[in-house]
């Protein structure tokens, strides 16, 4: 039996009622060069339909000699130079896909934090490359329009026949017209339909080649093939609705070419007997130029459908265009950091679901703070607060008497982060150690790395500090990872540093390589800790234990082992 979610359609709400603006706004739009690869393909689609009378006097073998022949075929070639030289419009196309896939780009960059927590990161991915793709077709259909006003008038002014059987192909148009728009709302099904599903699949992709280690060592290559195969089997489904909507488009068109077929021959023959077209030839002529027409015609009546499959297809783009961004430079710029880092009654939630609930605590400026609980308690998501990662929270978070008045931008300039995950991209070591860092000096440089004892690290890779790390650093050992993100916290000279895991599963001599680095990173900076491990916790100055998104208790390492229980069982009691 057949899987019904697998038929799910993804549910995507947009607010605006002009999406195609919102997704065209600040964007290079190739009208010029649409135009201009109109008029090269209308001049070699007229060098060819001027060819009629040669095609009907060689149907008929009306030539003495090869020369019509020649001439038609060197006339042809010309046309289709002609033709194929409108790829200037097709260029123009691309810029716009480009132009579309750099503003979503940006726009993800600047989207919070908290939007990332309901959408996959895996998931936006096909967002960018491949969504940007659908932006240009309606400008194929203009391209085909602009074409159609600068033909129809030549063509009607130089055949006469071809003036009496428009009418009758515009007939079958117009019923073409209503066909396309039948199928243009499973247009648009089917392009939002194929859009999820190739998100979710790359997402699945992205996820299973980053952990292809991983799987290989649980030996769970059977388990990964059975779920990618429900995966592809789920875009097959998609694919196979977008294809049945495809047909209805694709009947239109071929009905289209029925009805040339019909006016020109079967209309055009009764005209004949009624003296009102003189000869088969001008009929030739009619399907000569009738022939370029219906390309026009054919992609014209396109329109609902790529109208449609535009707006489907881009769906979930103009949705996270409608996202609200972060104002990183909004509020004050420059402050000063005195006094202590203290929450005033902050609360916050996700999805309207309260994680936590007013807290207030304080953190000592120039002081070991540590964040203890059990899981789920709320420890990484206070951490997250503190570098306003999540800016829309209820309360105040506060240095001093700086607080919420403060730009994003100035206020995580004051925090360092190293976490669990050391966070490299492939490049060298030293882009990764510069990371988001200003122009560095080489002695700077040459301190950091000696403080985070990466000396030995970088004379056992070579190329040095030109190692390429590779993928997520995949070519260095977890140690070493944290060794250079500890490098580059230290670059960013942070008033305030926060550690989350940092030296979670490690093995205990590279652990105390870590906690050796540690200690120089935090040597007369505000540092806040979260760790499952008391050796690490036992050399902070204050201790805050969290527990169901509240602070139970918080004191020095010594008080809290006398009064509390969660404590005193962490520090082994």
């Amino acid at each position: 039996m057949k899987n019904k979610s697998s038929l799910a359609m993804e549910n995507v709400t947009i607010r605006t009622k002009k999406p195609l603006k919102t997704l065209y706004k600040d964007v290079k739009l190739p009208v010029l060069r649409t135009l201009l690869g109109s008029l090269l393909y209308l001049v070699g689609t007229l060098i060819v339909a001027s060819q009629a009378d040669t095609v009907a006097a060689i149907s008929v073998g009306k030539f003495k000699d090869f020369s019509p022949i020649v001439t038609y075929a060197l006339m042809c070639i010309l046309g289709y130079v002609f033709s194929y030289a409108s790829v200037v419009a097709d260029l123009g196309f691309v810029e716009l896909a480009a132009g579309v896939r750099k503003k979503i780009w940006k726009k993800t960059m600047r989207l919070p934090y908290s939007y990332y927590d309901r959408e996959s990161p895996n998931r936006v991915l096909s967002r960018v490359t491949s969504d940007p793709e659908y932006s240009y077709l309606p400008f194929k259909l203009l391209q085909l329009i602009f074409t159609l006003l600068a033909f129809l008038p030549i063509v009607l002014a130089g055949e006469a026949a071809v003036a009496e059987l428009t009418p009758y192909l515009l007939i079958g148009f117009i019923v073409t017209i209503g066909i396309m728009l039948f199928s243009a709302r499973f247009s648009e099904r089917g392009a939002v339909y194929v859009a999820g599903k190739l998100s979710a699949f790359t997402a699945f992709l992205a996820e299973r080649f980053g952990r292809i280690r991983f799987i290989k060592a649980m030996n769970s290559e059977e388990k990964e093939n059975a779920a990618s195969l429900r995966c592809i089997e789920e875009r097959y489904e998609a694919d196979k609705y977008n294809a049945m909507a495809n047909t209805l488009v694709q009947f239109g068109q071929t009905f289209l070419i029925f009805v040339l077929f019909t006016v020109a021959f079967l209309i055009g023959s009764m005209l004949i007997r009624s003296s009102r077209v003189q000869s088969g030839a001008t009929l030739a002529a009619f399907y000569a130029y009738g022939n370029n027409l219906v390309l026009v015609f054919q992609f014209f009546a396109q329109f609902p459908s790529v109208f449609s499959a535009t707006k489907g297809g881009s769906k979930k783009i103009v949705s996270i265009l409608e996202e609200q961004e972060e104002d990183p430079d909004r509020g004050q710029s420059e402050f000063t950091a005195a006094g202590d880092l203290c929450m005033d009654k902050v609360s916050f939630g996700y999805n309207d679901r309260e994680v936590i609930h007013s807290i207030s605590t304080h953190i000592p400026k120039g002081k070991i703070t540590a964040i203890v609980g059990p899981n789920g308690s709320g420890k990484t998501t206070v951490l997250r607060l503190l570098n306003r990662l999540y800016p829309d929270y209820g309360g105040n978070i506060r240095i001093g008497e700086a607080g919420n008045e403060v730009s994003l931008r100035a206020w995580r300039d004051r925090f360092g982060v190293v976490s669990q995950n050391a966070g490299l991209f492939e490049g060298s070591i030293r882009d990764n150690i510069c990371y988001g860092v200003r122009d560095v000096k080489e002695e700077e440089l040459g301190a950091v790395i000696s403080l985070a004892c990466l000396e030995d690290l970088i004379a056992s890779h070579e190329g040095g500090l030109d190692f390429n790390v590779g993928f997520n650093g995949e070519k260095l050992s977890g140690g070493e990872q944290q060794r250079i993100a500890i490098a580059r916290a230290m670059l960013k000279n942070p008033d305030y540093l926060i550690l989350d895991e940092a030296t979670a599963n490690l093995d205990p001599v590279t652990e105390e390589k870590i906690r050796t680095g540690i200690r120089a990173l935090i040597q007369g900076r505000t540092a806040i800790i979260v760790a499952h491990n008391y050796r690490t916790v036992a050399e902070a100055h204050h201790v805050i234990v969290m527990r169901n998104g509240t602070v139970e208790d918080e004191g020095t390492v010594d008080e809290l082992k006398t009064r509390n229980d969660f404590f005193r069982a962490f520090a082994g009691q």
